[in-house]
């Protein structure tokens, strides 16, 4: 069973230095968080990714040899080749800010009417600290972003006021993604 943190307990903050209390930003009517950092998880398990990509190399030939079939081939090598240079490149960087309006990533702001749900997914020991938004879109279910050092009570407690709070399970996708690193 893994270990979870309840983030519903109600837990005192301890303010930052130079930092406003609750109080006073709750009587300036503005109540927001942000900070700078990946805005994508990307710490590839190598041997996973070198794994992964000799199995779809070997595919490749597979197709080449049993169905002598030129695209398949290519669009295996070619998937191949990705993962790795996915792999290697470095995650980007951003601004991420939750504020009353919505939160926003860099200059793209999802709205809390265009969301769903949210879930806090902080397990440490396995690496695990990131905000996952539950979109309304069909197209974009999850946005996922890294909270990196921040406090994600505070980030719950923020986020509470707007929006509902639902736990949302990583699909094998999201697994596989995150061992891949992309």
């Amino acid at each position: 069973m893994r270990r979870i943190i309840d983030l519903r307990k109600k837990i005192a903050l301890i303010p930052e230095a130079g930092a406003k209390s609750q109080t006073e930003e709750a009587q300036s009517g503005f109540n927001a968080i942000s900070w700078s950092g990946p805005l994508t998880n990307h710490e590839p398990d190598m041997r996973v990714v070198w794994i992964v990509t000799v199995l779809i190399f070997a595919l490749a030939a597979l197709a080449q040899i049993y169905q002598r079939n030129i695209i398949t081939t290519v669009f295996f090598g070619l998937l191949g080749v990705m993962i790795l240079v996915q792999a290697k490149r470095k995650p980007t960087t951003g601004q991420v800010k939750i504020g009353a309006s919505g939160i926003k990533i860099n200059s793209q702001i999802h709205e809390y009417r265009d969301l769903k749900s949210f879930w806090v997914d902080y397990q440490p020991h396995q690496g695990i600290k990131e905000l996952s938004l539950q979109s309304k879109r069909w197209y974009m279910p999850y946005i996922k972003i890294p909270i990196g050092d921040q406090n994600p009570v505070k980030i719950r407690a923020i986020l509470i006021q707007y929006i509902p709070e639902a736990e949302h399970e990583d699909t094998l996708g999201d697994t596989l993604a995150r061992k891949l690193g992309l």
